[in-house]
């Protein structure tokens, strides 16, 4: 008679950690999430990385991302985000949601958000190039069109 009070109560006990939400992505918290690999960018550029740090600091609110990258020319924007782990299972929701909000967020500019480790990888370079040298604006838009072309031939 034990082992089956055991078993009922087990039961019940996985069917409840089972229904968990089935949010892609949990709405951003008030606070920055400390964990993330987040560096701001310089805006003595001959273009103003502002935007690209506004994006930054707007995504590290949520807790599913893990490192988040971002450069701007004068006429769009590339963000490469990291999502933790066990949250890549709803990646194609989570994209999708993030691009619709930085596109609402800076409809002056045309968005491309990538989750891929490569583009992370090349921001993540050319942000450091940024940081230790001014780029001028024909070839910070040159490298910035290749890497949003590289970026759709992933996808």
């Amino acid at each position: 008679m034990q082992l089956g009070k055991w078993l009922l109560i087990s039961a019940f006990l996985f069917t409840l950690i089972g229904c968990g939400t089935d949010s892609a992505l949990d709405p951003p918290s008030k606070q920055r999430n400390e964990d993330i690999d987040l560096s701001e960018i310089s805006t003595d550029q001959s273009i103003s990385q502002e935007p690209s740090n506004r994006a930054k600091d707007i995504l590290s609110h949520y807790d599913q991302i893990t490192t988040i990258k971002a450069v701007n020319s004068d006429k769009e924007i590339l963000i490469a985000i990291e999502i933790k782990h066990m949250e890549r299972f709803k990646l194609a929701k989570i994209r999708e949601q993030l691009t619709k909000e930085m596109k609402e967020e800076f409809d002056n500019l045309k968005v491309e958000l990538s989750t891929d480790k490569k583009i992370v990888m090349e921001l993540d370079k050319l942000e450091k190039n940024l940081k230790k040298q001014v780029y001028p604006k024909k070839d910070l838009q040159k490298k910035l069109n290749k890497l949003v072309e590289f970026s759709k031939e992933q996808t």
